[in-house]
């Protein structure tokens, strides 16, 4: 029994899907057997596809069956893959998404050329179609409706399919919008449908094709537009949770250098009462003055707040055999809230103290702070020497050298997170073995 047009199109619909759908979660976790279980749930889509009772030939009718057959997939999927099913209809929304984009584009394409209908809509009926004559004619139109899919398939990996990683949570929270990308999709589909079955006119024809290219590309922005948006808001409520840690520990860490101030003051009045008695010589008296020094020595910036942070900091070097120089005009920053100021100085130095203390060369051990106005901008550089290599991400900021990822590389998120609070940019540069942490802030006066 010959094989109808429709049937043969309903299998190359379901390979187009696949197609699409691995591109979007090959990089997935899959579960054990994956290849055994991907060539099953292949095979079974081929022959419900096969079998796919031709009831009517209609525009509902048709969208009811590919609908049914796209739908299909997504159990499939979640069969291959161990990810949540939000994942996994997530992946197969965009695939469809693409699917129908790469049809759109090659009906458009192959139109032009035969400057008519589509070779690809006679598909739908029992019409012996050029399409498969295979012919010199036939063979242009099957090379062009494959160009148009492996460039469509090709530019949504580079644009959009990239974006998903392993681990990536995909699912979408809104059901407002998830009911907005389906529906869109939907009627989309469904109103292709209804104009396929209709008889246009070869302008109405290439209106349509560019019409629905354009949904579908708003589609896939708006999808992966949501998805980026939860990965930078996981990001921000990380940062956030961070930021409240700073501000607890700073006020934690003002009481403490306070305390230490008023001991260490009390301590240099009673030893000196000590060597008016001659309990201890001279020289003992002067050691143990030196020792407290140490603890009672605050930096003084002009900025209450940074001169805690530059203490505590300053303590820290000193136990590690780091120099730690300073030149701040802490009055600059005035304007900044004490967590604020916590977090940004926090990190960076703590950033700083780490890659220096990796330094086998104890003379390279240093670190160098500087904050001065620049015209209507306030700038901060810290300076230190590193060892090794540092790994760049593509927004210009160093990676983290932690083996867990999840909980570190955040300090450097932190410090933008605060410039940009202020409207401030903040830029990184190595060179000749020198780390360099630029931060530029305008003076609130300039911006008033």
């Amino acid at each position: 029994m010959p094989v109808s047009n429709l049937t043969l199109y309903k299998l190359l619909f379901v390979a187009e899907i696949i197609t699409a759908e691995f591109l979007f979660t090959f990089r997935l976790k899959k579960r054990k057997y994956f290849v055994l279980r991907a060539l099953g749930c292949i095979a079974v889509l081929f022959v419900i596809a096969a079998f796919f009772p031709e009831i009517s030939a209609d525009a509902f009718y048709s969208s009811f069956m590919f609908l049914t057959l796209f739908a299909l997939t997504v159990p499939a999927l979640w069969l291959c893959y161990d990810e949540r099913w939000q994942n996994m209809v997530f992946c197969a929304l965009a695939a469809y998404t693409l699917q129908h984009f790469a049809y759109e584009l090659a009906n458009l394409a192959l139109s032009l050329i035969v400057w008519g209908k589509s070779p690809i809509l006679g598909m739908y009926d029992k019409e012996q179609m050029d399409f498969w004559a295979f012919d010199k004619q036939s063979f242009l139109l099957i090379f062009v409706y494959l160009l148009c899919y492996f460039a469509s398939y090709c530019l949504v990996y580079l644009f959009f399919g990239r974006k998903i990683k392993k681990g990536s949570e995909m699912q979408i929270k809104s059901l407002s919008l998830l009911f907005l990308i389906g529906a869109g999709l939907l009627v989309n589909i469904v109103i292709n449908s209804v104009l396929i079955y209709s008889e246009m006119s070869f302008v109405n024809s290439v209106v349509n094709y560019i019409t629905n290219l354009l949904c579908c590309v708003l589609l896939l922005y708006g999808q992966f537009g949501l998805l980026l948006t939860k990965e930078l808001k996981g990001e921000l409520q990380v940062v956030q949770q961070l930021w409240n840690q700073d501000r607890e520990q700073y006020a934690a860490l003002k009481e403490n250098i306070d305390l230490i101030n008023m001991k260490c003051h009390d301590m240099r009045h009673q030893i000196r009462e000590i060597g008016k008695s001659k309990s201890l010589n001279s020289e003992t008296i002067a050691e143990i003055e030196k020792s407290i020094s140490l603890y009672d020595s605050m930096v003084k910036t002009g900025n209450d707040v940074l001169d805690t942070i530059l203490t505590e900091k300053s303590l820290l070097c000193y136990r590690k055999g780091i120099v730690l120089t300073c030149v701040a005009d802490g009055g600059l920053l005035d304007f900044m809230s004490a967590p604020d100021l916590y977090s940004l100085f926090g990190n960076a130095l703590d950033n700083a103290i780490e890659a220096v203390t990796k330094i086998e060369d104890r003379e390279k051990r240093i670190i160098g702070l500087r904050i001065h106005a620049v015209g209507e901008l306030i700038t901060v550089n810290l300076k230190n020497a590193f060892q090794g290599l540092v790994e760049f991400d593509e927004n210009g900021f160093p990676k983290t050298t932690k083996e867990d990822k999840n909980y570190h590389g955040y300090g450097i998120k932190s410090i933008r997170y605060v410039v940009e609070k202020y409207d401030g940019s903040v830029a990184v540069q190595v060179e000749d073995g020198i780390f360099n942490l630029n931060i530029l802030v305008p003076a609130p006066d300039a911006k008033s």
